[in-house]
């Protein structure tokens, strides 16, 4: 037997997909400070949201994990992550108006590790210049596609301890 959607399945989704775009209205004119690009790592979810809170963004940024977060931007082991990173901050420039883009990276990243494989410095001093070097790239392809945007790049370790790279 036939899985399809029916017709009245069909024209109730559209109905329902155009109320979706007319109620968003208010929410598209309204705007946020960031963007936050953070990885997907499940480890790190709860501190990640303490440390967007510690920074005074409650409900101020909209976000976006990428498996690797600044690396998604860059590397060419990850073609369509490279697309999702840069359209999603045009999206959210369109959408709700950000003036920056705070990425966070973390330390012990299975991307990372991934896309050096036996280059990947695994940690301390060697982890942030790997990190670093990355990110660097990232503002500088920023600043260059979005030079209204402010940006903010940090490294956390696994127990949630962040600071401020670039």
């Amino acid at each position: 037997m036939c899985e399809c959607a029916t017709r009245r399945e069909i024209m109730g989704f559209a109905a329902g997909a155009a109320m979706t775009g007319l109620a968003g209205t208010s929410a598209q004119a309204a705007g946020v400070t960031a963007l936050a690009i953070t990885c997907i790592d499940y480890r790190l979810v709860d501190d990640t949201v303490r440390f967007f809170d510690g920074q005074k963004l409650t409900n101020d940024y909209d976000q976006v994990s990428l498996a690797g977060a600044s690396l998604a931007a860059v590397s060419d082991k990850f073609p369509q992550s490279n697309a999702a990173f840069w359209n999603h901050i045009g999206i959210a420039k369109q959408l709700h108006h950000i003036k920056k883009v705070i990425v966070v990276d973390h330390r012990d990243c299975g991307t990372f590790k991934v896309a050096y494989g036996k280059d990947y410095k695994g940690t301390g001093a060697a982890e942030l210049a790997q990190h670093k070097q990355v990110m660097t790239q990232v503002k500088a392809k920023l600043a260059k596609e979005y030079p209204d945007l402010a940006s903010e790049f940090y490294l956390m370790d696994v127990s949630g301890k962040t600071e401020r790279v670039l």
